[in-house]
């Protein structure tokens, strides 16, 4: 049975790699002096997965991220973190002169538009991906790839857009009690 490694993992090395011996449960000695050291010696593309706060944003803004992702890892480690959707805008507001990008949750077209309309750069797709290839092989993520841009195309005519330059925030309305 396909399962994910979680902190004090006790089932073992994930199904797909069934050698892998890992060990990610002590963590708490990770700083931000760490990732600003990974900085120094690093000058490619740096990007950052996993910020769910403003604060942490401006950090690793202000530490030379050239990019941050938005994202709660699905919610398969923490299921009761925030919804990076719901964080997005502030992120966005805070770092304009990076991009900002979004990950978690991201099942349908609307969900990628949402989080273009909120201000991501890029949104990135997991899950559904990982099922159509479990079921399919490459030809299922090819499938679910057209059914994901079918999705998008469909919900931009319904928002009356043509082009994804044209959505904004204005086209979203919260819901009340959201």
């Amino acid at each position: 049975m396909p399962h994910f490694e979680n902190n004090y993992a006790t089932r073992g090395a994930p199904v797909l790699s069934a050698q892998a011996v890992r060990d990610y449960s002590d963590r708490g000695h990770l700083h931000w002096e760490h990732f600003r050291l990974i900085r120094k010696l690093w000058k490619g593309p740096l990007v950052v997965k996993g910020i769910l706060h403003v604060a942490d944003a401006r950090i690793a803004r202000d530490a030379g991220a050239d990019g941050i992702i938005v994202s709660n890892h699905g919610g398969r480690q923490l299921d009761g973190a925030i919804a990076p959707l719901g964080v997005l805008p502030e992120i966005v507001a805070e770092c304009p002169q990076i991009p900002v990008m979004m990950d978690s949750g991201v099942r349908r077209g609307t969900d990628v538009l949402k989080a273009l309309a909120l201000g991501a750069k890029f949104v990135f797709v997991g899950r559904p991906f990982n099922y159509a290839a479990a079921l399919a092989g490459e030809a299922g993520v090819r499938r679910a790839i057209r059914i994901l841009s079918a999705e998008i195309s469909i919900d931009m005519g319904m928002l009356g857009i043509i082009s994804l330059d044209q959505l904004t925030a204005g086209h979203l309305r919260r819901v009340a009690g959201s």
